[in-house]
């Protein structure tokens, strides 16, 4: 074993700006170094420090200083993941300045890469991600930082430490290796896929990958905001810039070849729309960056026609997108251009996704979370209706599982569900409203757990909508809220001003999902008469998780002329309204 040399502080304080310091840093043959001290801008390059290397430098006492830290909720604290020989532990959140530093000390040496993994649940919402039967997938050493934009979580997954005392016969160390050479993957893993051969999933599709984790819209401009000043692309050689139209405001320039960093993503946040149209041609790699952009929420548009784009360098039904025009505007109009064109940034293009194609090719077994969806209801008459909302739903993995409440369950021989997966129980209604729904659960099989409202209405984008911001916000709990409201009594639809895309604790009962290992450990449904849902997320809370509040798009909440169970005024709903119209105008699709 080497020696840790002890050094000057001048030595080992480290400031890494990018990917490629910190390769240089930690990815070479050195002398363990304690203590050592590195400086990074935000916590993003904290994934970075964790990926597997061999060799990779060590030490026995780590101080990270991040310039730049954004709780995601003000009563944030984080959690330290596991480190072995852990020796001890310091935190400090510089208010207001908005840094951080974290101290760790080992009792032996230790990885660097074991260590920053161990950080990144400090300062990132990164709940696990686990399923029924799901294979144990780690990253070898060696990989790449390719192999980021493939995670479903922030942490990276290293092989399994050794366990001397339990090791079983035959019992590989991962069940999916991913990356490094074929020889260390037969001593390691029962399955091997090198690193391209996942970024192409199966079947094999060309088209650039993006990383959810750092490509997504968490913080975008909130939508009753007044439009910033419009911008435009302007390309520089292997560089582009993004400029404004007219008015003030910084540039923001990255580079075209590479992916765009956690810095540039930040920036976006207040930028609505860029417009394409001065671009003549499109240089290598910015067809990639344009998917990483879309998936921000930052509109593109106005592409020219004599712009080609190759089918594998962006998806065609994107490429379609950012040719149209668009005019900055504000509300429901803003949220229809930048959801339509984020769904398929990340249908087709997050990494993800490619990775779980690529596992079930190999395996045989899935990857992507089952969702079990719970709907409870008195009113049985209403059931068909919502079923034959879920058989519409883009998601595939998903089950329906109906409590008729003190009703009986209809027929529904004759209703159309299209192959929709669904179960019908029946509950007496002596049964309160939270145990009904407890019952349904009991009667389920999904990872992820959301529940409908028998009375609501749900675009066939749901479901896959709350699976994305469950993958890309890592929140314990995930949801949209009532900020599309349709009054049946005097035919008005109103778009309420909520914040979404935002780190929140209020979420609509009926169009919230959280994995069933989350909702087994909150205790799940009270048996509750009402608030069940209000139950959950007062749980969430005060057991230190984090809600998510994704856009809204695709639900929408009525509010029935009979009594409901929600007991608050039209008035009061009304209230902050930013736009209102006569009549039922889906939120999906505009009218």
């Amino acid at each position: 074993m080497r020696r840790a040399r002890s050094a000057t502080p001048e030595s080992v304080v480290r400031r890494l700006d990018t990917p490629e310091a910190v390769e240089a840093l930690v990815g070479v043959e050195a002398a363990p170094v304690s203590p050592l001290r590195i400086e990074i801008p935000d916590p993003s390059l904290l994934r970075h420090l964790a990926l597997p290397r061999n060799p990779g430098l060590r030490t026995t006492e780590l101080e990270v200083r991040i310039q730049r830290f954004e709780a995601p909720v003000p009563r944030w604290r984080g959690r330290l993941g596991q480190i072995r020989h852990l020796d001890g532990y310091e935190l400090r959140f510089d208010a207001p300045a908005g840094g951080a530093t974290a101290i760790v000390r080992t009792a032996r040496l230790t990885s660097i890469a074991e260590i920053a993994n161990a950080l990144i649940p400090v300062f990132t919402p990164s709940t696990p991600f686990a399923g029924a039967g799901f294979p144990l997938v780690a990253i070898a050493a060696g990989a790449g930082e390719g192999t980021l934009s493939l995670l479903p979580t922030p942490t990276v997954p290293p092989v399994e430490a050794m366990v001397g005392r339990l090791q079983g016969v035959g019992l590989m160390r991962a069940d999916v290796l991913i990356g490094g050479p074929a020889r260390l993957a037969d001593e390691l893993a029962t399955h091997h896929i090198p690193t391209a051969e996942a970024l192409h999933g199966s079947p094999r599709t060309e088209l650039p990958a993006i990383d959810l984790n750092v490509h997504n819209p968490i913080g975008r401009e909130l939508l009753f905001k007044p439009s910033r000043p419009a911008r435009r692309l302007v390309l520089l050689g292997g560089r582009a810039r993004i400029v404004t139209i007219e008015g003030a405001g910084e540039p923001i320039e990255f580079d075209v070849r590479r992916p765009l960093p956690a810095s540039v993503v930040r920036a976006l946040r207040g930028v609505e729309s860029i417009s394409l149209a001065g671009i003549p041609e499109l240089p290598e790699g910015l067809a990639a960056r344009f998917a990483e952009i879309a998936a921000t929420d930052t509109i593109l548009h106005s592409l020219a026609d004599s712009v080609e784009i190759a089918p594998e360098a962006l998806a065609p039904e994107l490429v379609d997108v950012i040719r149209r025009p668009y005019t900055q505007s504000m509300g429901l109009d803003r949220e229809l251009r930048q959801v339509e064109a984020r769904r398929i940034a990340m249908r087709e293009h997050a990494g993800y996704f490619r990775l779980a194609s690529a596992i079930t090719a190999k395996t045989g077994e899935r990857y992507l979370p089952s969702v079990s969806v719970i709907l409870s209801t008195m009113r049985s008459e209403l059931i068909p209706g919502v079923l034959q909302m879920m058989a519409k739903q883009t998601y595939a993995h998903f089950e329906v599982i109906v409590v008729a409440h003190g009703v009986p369950a209809p027929s529904l021989d004759s209703v159309d569900l299209e192959g929709l997966d669904y179960t019908v129980v029946e509950v007496p209604n002596t049964v309160l409203f939270g145990a009904a729904l407890a019952e349904g659960v009991r009667r389920s099989s999904g990872d992820l757990i959301t529940k409908l409202d028998d009375d609501d209405w749900y675009s066939e984008h749901h479901i896959s909508d709350l699976v994305l911001a469950h993958l890309y916000s890592r929140a314990d709990v995930v949801g949209k809220t009532t900020e599309y409201l349709y009054f049946e009594e005097v035919g008005q639809t109103v778009h309420r001003t909520f914040a979404t895309e935002r780190y929140h604790d209020q979420l609509a009962g009926g169009a919230m999902l959280l994995s069933r290992s989350a909702f087994d450990a909150l205790g799940g449904w009270r048996p509750t008469p009402n608030s069940t849902d209000r139950s959950v997320l007062v749980r969430v809370e005060t057991q230190g998780g984090v809600g998510y509040r994704v856009q809204s798009l695709g639900y929408m909440y009525i509010r029935h002329a009979s009594k409901h169970t929600w007991e608050r005024t039209a008035s009061q709903l009304v209230q902050g309204a930013f736009e209102q119209w006569r009549g039922w105008r889906s939120p999906e699709v505009g009218y």
